[in-house]
């Protein structure tokens, strides 16, 4: 797990977003931008902040506070699927069914 000032500089950077810039844009006080990627990292006290931080990064505010994917949204993703190939495999069964086509 990484922590929240390391994660945000590799979204800069690979952004790249300037510290200064990022503060403008989320209407920040400089010095609160520098605090977050600086040594000692604090992390956004305000809720709200960090919502707007992770909507403005295009990520999730748990990546932003872990460094890694939401597990629910991987959980999330696997049962979408799932429900999919259920749904194709039933309209299949309905089809054969209707053709009168035998169901091993």
């Amino acid at each position: 797990m990484k922590n929240f000032g390391i994660t945000l500089k590799q979204l800069m950077a690979k952004r790249n977003i300037s510290a200064r810039k990022l503060a403008q844009d989320l209407r920040l006080p400089s010095k609160t931008v520098q605090e977050w990627v600086g040594k000692g990292s604090r992390m956004p006290r305000d809720p709200d902040a960090l919502k707007q931080l992770a909507k403005y990064m295009d990520v999730s505010v748990h990546y932003l506070l872990y460094g890694e994917e939401d597990p629910k949204s991987i959980i999330g993703e696997l049962l979408e699927k799932a429900e999919i190939m259920t749904g194709l495999f039933e309209i299949t069964v309905k089809k054969i069914s209707k053709k009168g086509g035998k169901l091993e």
